[in-house]
């Protein structure tokens, strides 16, 4: 691990020790110049009254509880004061009267709604009228509704003051404990209902699966705990009760999730088998079942979410999953505090019955938020990768058909007409070239009279067969057509007595070499020749092939007499022509007496046909 994980591991845990001591080391301000009430008289149904301090708690009986709770504080006044004044109780966990010299001022023990549960304490700010107060003492009851319920009755210290004095505290306290605790039940069921539908939408991952069944059942359990005291939810609290195990064993199921290790399907029926395990202590409903739902329930779910975090921490620091990271210091925290206020429930009233649980429920749903969003940045990262790696791949696909349509038009047009070529090659060479050799053998019996046709016709079968030639060729076959035409040449030029001196043993391979373009390169050497033959008269011919600068060079001199330029004839016009076409030049000269032209040719030659020119 770098020094820069080091010390992001050290600052989370400092973060997350600083919270969970945080609770032991703030306390709210005592409020100034108001009555502090920390003794009482305190009297349950058929007891004698004693005295107490306060806070005081009531633990459950493990018989028949007392209904009713009753205290007694007084207070003197030498003159009523000029003031309002009001009397604050910080804590109270259960429904509540209050009565001033036996008048009563306020009253939540009917259908008043009143928020409290067994783990949710609440405060109580109640005006006394000024009528009802007397010079010298005065006396305030205060009745509390105990009830059969498993969660210890706790009555905390109490104050008497102006407004002035009390609000600030009050205020505050309000803020941190009551608030704070809606905030975090409304959090919570935006969450359930997040999971809920996020579920819906992706049932096969077992993450959204877990944590929406935690969710779900938490928040049941949690709604139970925080408005159990009303009258509608009194009776049904022993069943919300009874979740609580479940609730449990679906937060480990959660917290595997959390490791991408998927929960097997044991520890769904473990969940219900536990709910219906405790279902006989509900429907039970005595002050003995209740407690033993109560202690049992609350010892599976601190041992469960214990565990839960222990496999959180396992996945974060053995594995390194980043949701395991993300939700550890919330896991441990809610551990952590499950774990204290197990311990103030147990010890009250030595430690003040404030429940630092549902504090970490915005925590905790902020850390679910953080993992949902990475896990949808993620998911979105993958989805913008693999559309840029299908664009990628769609591109280089379409570029691949691209060219093999290319390819096979290529391929269809040549076969096209190669069959065309084949076709008329047949047809020339059993049609036109037979007539032409008829037509030569009939001007030979004829005798000298018909010299010019014969030469005619011989000039024709030539040419004719020049063309025959070049519908064999193929890429890079220029060569050959260059030794078809050296192969009718040497006869036809020993017939007259005229040297040839051939070699393009040196000339570079051409590619593109269509049988349009031969075509274009044979005539134009065809032109050549004769015109050496006819305006030379050329005793000797030599040809050779070179690499030029920008392609290849066939040379073509003769020893006949000079040329010149832009002379009666189209002979040497029809030779550029034919060079520019196929994207070369042609160069004539003199060299001595002789003549020397020179055809340069690109390294690929284009294509096209050659026509009828």
């Amino acid at each position: 691990m770098t020094r820069r994980g080091y010390f992001g591991w050290l600052t989370l845990a400092a973060a997350t020790l600083a919270v969970a001591v945080l609770p032991e080391v703030l306390t709210l301000p005592e409020p100034d110049h108001v009555i502090a009430f920390d003794h009482a008289v305190y009297q349950a149904d058929g007891d004698h009254p004693q005295n107490v301090l306060l806070p005081h708690a009531i633990y459950p009986w493990p018989n028949r509880p007392p209904e009713t709770l009753r205290y007694l504080l007084e207070f003197q006044f030498q003159t009523v004061p000029d003031t309002q004044l009001f009397l604050y109780i910080p804590t109270i966990n259960r429904r509540l009267s209050i009565a001033l010299n036996g008048e009563t001022l306020f009253n939540t023990t009917s259908n008043m709604l009143f928020w409290a549960g067994p783990f949710v304490s609440t405060s109580t700010f109640v005006q006394l009228p000024r009528a009802a107060l007397v010079t010298g003492r005065n006396q305030l009851a205060i009745t509390v509704a105990n009830g059969r319920f498993a969660v210890p009755t706790y009555l905390s210290r109490m104050y008497l003051g102006s407004a002035a004095s009390l609000q600030r505290f009050s205020a505050l306290r309000i803020l941190l404990v009551d608030q704070l605790k809606t905030v975090a039940l409304a959090a919570h069921v935006l969450l359930g209902i997040g999971l809920i539908f996020a579920c819906l939408l992706r049932p096969k991952d077992p993450l959204f699966a877990w944590l929406a069944a935690f969710a779900v059942a938490s928040l049941v359990v949690s709604v139970g705990l925080f408005f159990g005291f009303q009258p509608p939810l009194e009776h049904v609290l022993p069943y919300i009760v009874a979740l609580i195990p479940s609730s449990g064993i679906l937060f480990i199921g959660a917290s595997l999730a959390l490791i991408e290790r998927p929960p097997r399907k044991s520890l769904i029926l473990a969940a219900v088998a536990a709910s219906l395990l405790f279902l006989p202590f509900a429907v039970a409903d005595t002050a003995l079942s209740r407690t033993i739902l109560a202690a049992s329930s609350s010892a599976i779910i601190v041992a469960a979410v214990v565990v839960g975090t222990a496999i959180i921490a396992w996945g974060a620091l053995r594995y390194g999953r980043s949701d395991a990271r993300l939700m550890l210091a919330p896991s441990f925290l809610l551990a952590w505090f499950a774990v204290r206020d197990t311990y103030v429930t147990v010890t009250l009233p030595a430690h003040p019955f404030n429940l630092m649980v549902g504090y970490m429920r915005p925590l905790y749903v902020a850390g679910l938020l953080i993992v949902l969003m990475r896990r949808m940045v993620v998911s979105l990262d993958r989805v913008d990768r693999a559309n840029e790696t299908l664009s990628v791949k769609l591109a280089e696909r379409e570029t691949e058909l691209a060219a093999l349509h290319e390819q096979q038009r290529a391929r269809t047009a040549r076969a096209v007409r190669e069959q065309e070529r084949q076709r008329l090659t047949h047809d020339l060479h059993d049609g036109i070239s037979g007539h032409l050799v008829s037509i030569i053998a009939m001007s030979e019996r004829v005798g000298s009279d018909a010299k010019p046709i014969e030469k005619a016709a011989r000039e024709a079968l030539d040419d004719l067969r020049l063309v025959i030639y070049s519908l064999d060729l193929g890429d890079r076959e220029l060569p050959v057509a260059l030794a078809n035409l050296r192969e009718r040449l040497v006869p036809q030029l020993q017939r007259m007595g005229i040297e040839l001196d051939w070699s393009i043993a040196n000339l570079p391979e051409v590619s593109g070499v269509t049988p349009g373009n031969a075509l274009t390169v044979l005539r134009i050497m065809q032109e050549a020749i004769t015109n050496a033959i006819k305006h030379g008269p050329a005793r000797r011919i030599v040809i050779r092939g070179a690499t030029a600068t920008d392609g290849a060079a066939i040379t073509i001199e003769n020893d006949g007499c000079g040329f010149v330029e832009g002379g009666a004839g189209r002979g040497l016009t029809n030779m550029r022509r034919r060079a520019e076409r196929l994207n070369g030049k042609l160069t004539i000269g003199t060299v001595g007496q002789g003549v020397k032209l020179t055809l340069l040719l690109p390294p690929r030659l284009p294509d096209f046909e050659e026509d009828a020119a």
